[in-house]
């Protein structure tokens, strides 16, 4: 049997092929790196030969009734949801790795050498602040800067690349202390739940890059590094 198509349709659906292709072209020029800010807290030059990193320290609350966490630093507040794993290691050392890879010569303290000395001097500093704590580690370690990182939310995508019930979710900030002043001198901040094309027009362009697909969290994270990194300062 013959079925007569209605031109006004096929036209109509033609527009909105058009006009969604011409959207995408615009945002991927102009759209800005959702989820992801940057700062640099001081106006001095920020110049560092030797860092450290400390262990990435895990936020997330056990309780499902807390909904919020606030970073100890800077006291910002994040969304957050329990999580049985270890996320801070992941994010840890996702870090390392894209900061190695654009700072090919950094001068680096052995993760296993930080570890020890924030255990220990963190143990014997009670009621001391963080800056407090991080400034004793710097110089103990002998390096320019410290870098301390906190993981507030860390869900797992529940589904498979081209459907979900559920996204991924993340968020974190990294902060760096330069230990000649015990200053805070820049901060990553990274706290993003994929959305799709549908849900947010305005994500395109994040969409577009994860292969129109569907991210796990650690996937998620991996992209937000990106950007994170490549804003970190004073590295010659």
């Amino acid at each position: 049997m013959y079925i007569k198509r209605n031109p006004y349709n096929f036209v109509k659906h033609c527009f909105v092929l058009l006009t969604i292709t011409i959207v995408i072209l615009l945002l991927s020029g102009c759209s800005p790196r959702q989820g992801t800010k940057q700062a640099v807290q001081s106006e001095d030059a920020l110049v560092f030969q030797k860092i450290a990193v400390i262990p990435f320290q895990n936020l997330i609350p056990e309780d499902p009734s807390v909904t919020s966490v606030r970073c100890p630093i800077c006291g910002a507040f994040y969304s957050t949801l329990p999580y049985p794993g270890n996320p801070e290691k992941i994010i840890e050392t996702i870090f390392v790795k894209k900061l190695m890879a654009v700072y090919a010569k950094i001068d680096l303290v052995s993760i296993d050498r930080a570890r020890g000395a924030y255990t220990r001097i963190h143990a014997d500093s009670f009621n001391a602040k963080p800056d407090e704590i991080l400034k004793k580690v710097g110089e103990e370690l002998g390096v320019d800067g410290i870098v301390a990182g906190y993981i507030f939310r860390y869900r797992e995508r529940k589904g498979y690349e081209y459907g979900v019930e559920q996204p991924a979710s993340v968020a974190f900030d990294i902060h760096l202390l330069r230990v000649k002043d015990g200053k805070f001198v820049w901060k990553g901040v990274f706290d993003k739940t994929q959305t799709s094309l549908m849900e947010n027009i305005l994500d395109v362009v994040s969409f577009i890059k994860g292969g129109g697909k569907w991210l796990t969290t650690e996937q998620l994270a991996e992209k937000g590094m990106d950007n994170v990194v490549k804003t970190f300062p004073g590295l010659k």
